[in-house]
């Protein structure tokens, strides 16, 4: 049933219905238009939406509250350790369209918005943000705010390479790595801090499975002594330590699955990583010797005091004070994956063997580094070859006798 009123120069209707979902009675109502015929009409369609579903509980719902909504659902059926990415680009959209009624949202707008973040976030991160903008967008579809995906088919903004570069060492960087650490491990200190050099030891092991065992930062922090092979210098990877909280405190960090089926997997060391490793393995009862009082048995690999793990977080800040001390060449600590990534290649590893060694889901994922490093490597290359035609070439004119004058005779 619909009834139609005038208010003012403008005519309103108001529509009332059995809600398909609910099955309980429900009112619809809206204004605006210029004359009867036009709210006749916008009536019936209203009709039409109400038999599809598509007539919304809250027209009037912002963004943010429906985002909100949506996200209670969503992580219901998403890991704990994907939650926390999800919930930081979810923040950026919130704060983007602030007090934006859904119904609101369109193309142009959208699209305008991308492309002003595109201004304080990396490539992958924007494509990461929009693909939570597009999952909160179909699910509004669903809900009856849409009758189709108002920012469907939207574009990425276009990025320079340079603002893309994968980060990773070349040898110069690494051997200044190596030498710091094992400086700072044959440093003379008091027996009452014994224990950092022991700790050194241990940071050294992790730090070269990052960069010369491709494992994830996570998946490190997580072994347990029994993980490692000594009879064939392999490491298993069968978990991840991660944190669904902001704030990553020490009391958030859990064991979980890996990221994926493909990243178990059981990974060869080279001679390096797994000396190194050994190393520690056997310092290790030493190191928890020296805290009866506060160590609790853990089967952690990479145990701290009190027999916790490492965490990430742990091992980031530790990371960052070494490229500070030692003038290393920036990087994030997943660049040592890349960088262990770019020394494969240079072994020549083949890209589906690289899939494996990393624990890609597909590829894909492998070819685009391998393209992006190798990408760098022609750059480079190209560059050297042309510095040297260009000295080739001033040798060959300085070396050209002066035209001779043409003789009289």
């Amino acid at each position: 049933m619909a009834t139609f009123r005038k208010r003012g120069k403008k005519w309103e209707y108001r529509i009332r219905y059995v809600d398909p979902i609910t099955g309980q009675k429900a009112e619809h109502s809206k204004g605006g238009f210029g004359t009867k015929n036009e709210a006749e009409y916008a009536a019936a369609e209203a009709y039409i939406d109400v038999k599809d579903g598509a007539v919304s509980k809250k027209p009037n719902i912002l963004f943010r509250d429906y985002a909100d909504s949506w996200f209670e659902d969503y992580k219901r059926s998403v890991k704990e350790t994907s939650l926390r990415s999800r919930q930081t680009y979810l923040n950026a959209l919130k704060n983007t369209f602030g007090q934006l009624r859904l119904k609101k949202l369109t193309y142009k707008l959208y699209q305008k918005k991308l492309n002003e973040l595109s201004e304080r976030y990396k490539r992958n991160s924007l494509i990461t943000l929009n693909q939570v903008a597009q999952m909160i967008a179909k699910q509004a579809v669903k809900d009856g705010y849409f009758k189709a995906n108002p920012i469907a088919d939207i574009k990425i903004p276009h990025y320079d390479d340079s603002d893309e570069k994968i980060e990773f060492w070349e040898a110069v960087d690494i051997q200044k790595f190596r030498d710091y650490c094992q400086h700072s491990i044959s440093k003379k200190r008091r027996k009452s801090s014994y224990y950092i050099t022991l700790e050194k030891q241990r940071d050294l092991a992790l730090f070269y499975l990052l960069m010369y065992g491709g494992l994830r930062i996570g998946e490190a922090c997580a072994l347990y002594l029994n993980d490692y092979y000594p009879l064939t210098k392999e490491v298993n990877i069968s978990k991840t330590l991660g944190s669904s909280a902001s704030n990553q405190l020490k009391n958030s960090y859990k064991i979980f699955p890996p990221k994926s089926k493909s990243a178990y997997r059981t990974n060869p060391l080279p001679e390096i990583a797994y000396k190194q490793l050994e190393n520690w393995i056997k310092l290790r009862n030493e190191y928890v010797g020296l805290f009866p009082l506060v160590f609790q048995e853990s089967h952690f690999l990479f145990c701290k005091k009190d027999g916790s793990p490492m965490t990430p977080r742990d091992v980031r800040e530790k990371f960052k004070v070494i490229i500070k001390n030692a003038r290393l060449t920036k990087i994030t600590l997943h660049g040592l994956r890349h960088t262990y990534t770019a020394l494969q290649i240079q072994a020549g590893t083949d890209p589906k063997s690289l899939q494996m060694l990393l624990g890609h889901s597909t590829v894909k994922t492998t070819l685009d580094i391998y393209a992006h490093i190798t990408g760098d490597k022609r750059r480079e290359t190209i560059s050297q070859f042309d510095k040297m035609l260009k000295q080739l070439d001033g040798g060959a004119k300085a070396g050209q006798a002066p035209k001779s004058e043409k003789s009289n005779t």
